[in-house]
């Protein structure tokens, strides 16, 4: 089975729409910090986010992606995939958040992973249909909880509960990758020189991600970093409480947070 065959790929016209509502800076930092590209060359393989709902399309897509990361299993390819979809959905949407008070639209069916097929570390970029930037309009606490729950509820939860599924990963495993990526960045942007009101919207808005967030912004019973985020609110980020199972790609070792390390 051919992974082309089965996949959306996307239009190349859909490569050709205006960009608004983002300046120039901005438009850089997505593409340099986030992997995301406004333009792409209609050459790469890209496909929508979506179609990997699809029990065929997501093993296939899996076991493409297996023989680039090294991975002879199927939850290990989930988690790594996983870890690269997520730095690429919330470096891009958070800093649009808590930076800009601006959102993408982050729905699912909106995402455009593009493969990389020239790449030797294989680094999935994406990009998305609807590119335009929208600025909050009204109470922000109310437009954050919206913009939280697109995010996660309409997105990246979605895509997780198929990848357990399907593959049999950890959804605990799958939600730390998540908030490693979460306390990363605003641990660094927490660090920068900001002002004291953009300091203030930066802790607001990492608490309510891993605090105050109810369930139905997640799309789940209950916020799912409510118990493990409280070593990282704590800088206490030395360990994780799962792997994410890239000590068992080819050549692959345990990260410098895995819990694994304590056996040694």
């Amino acid at each position: 089975m051919e992974r082309g065959e089965q996949l959306a790929m996307v239009p190349a016209q859909l490569n050709m729409r205006d960009v608004i509502g983002w300046s120039e800076s901005e438009k850089l930092y997505f593409e340099n910090k986030c992997r995301f590209q406004f333009h792409f060359s209609k050459e790469k393989a890209a496909f929508v986010a979506k179609s990997l709902l699809n029990r065929e399309n997501m093993l296939s897509f899996i076991e493409e992606a297996a023989k680039k990361i090294g991975s002879r299993e199927d939850r290990v390819t989930a988690s790594l995939f996983f870890k690269r979809y997520v730095f690429c959905c919330l470096t891009s949407s958070l800093y649009a958040l808590s930076l800009r008070n601006k959102q993408f639209d982050m729905r699912l069916q909106n995402v455009i992973i593009i493969d990389e097929l020239d790449k030797h570390s294989w680094l999935p970029s994406f990009s998305l249909q609807n590119l335009e930037g929208i600025s909050m309009a009204g109470d922000r606490e109310r437009w954050r909880s919206s913009v939280i729950e697109m995010i996660f509820a309409q997105n990246i939860t979605i895509l997780l509960d198929h990848l357990a599924l399907y593959t049999k990963a950890s959804k605990a495993m799958l939600w730390e990758n998540a908030l490693i990526y979460i306390a990363w960045l605003y641990d660094a942007w927490r660090s920068e020189e900001h002002p004291a009101h953009l300091k203030k919207r930066l802790e607001e808005d990492y608490r309510f991600i891993v605090q105050e967030a109810e369930g139905f912004h997640f799309g789940t019973s209950s916020n799912p970093f409510l118990n493990s985020s409280r070593k990282y609110e704590e800088k206490e980020m030395s360990k994780r409480q799962t792997c994410c199972l890239y000590y068992r790609t080819d050549g692959g070792t345990c990260c410098k947070t895995c819990p694994l390390k304590e056996a040694d």
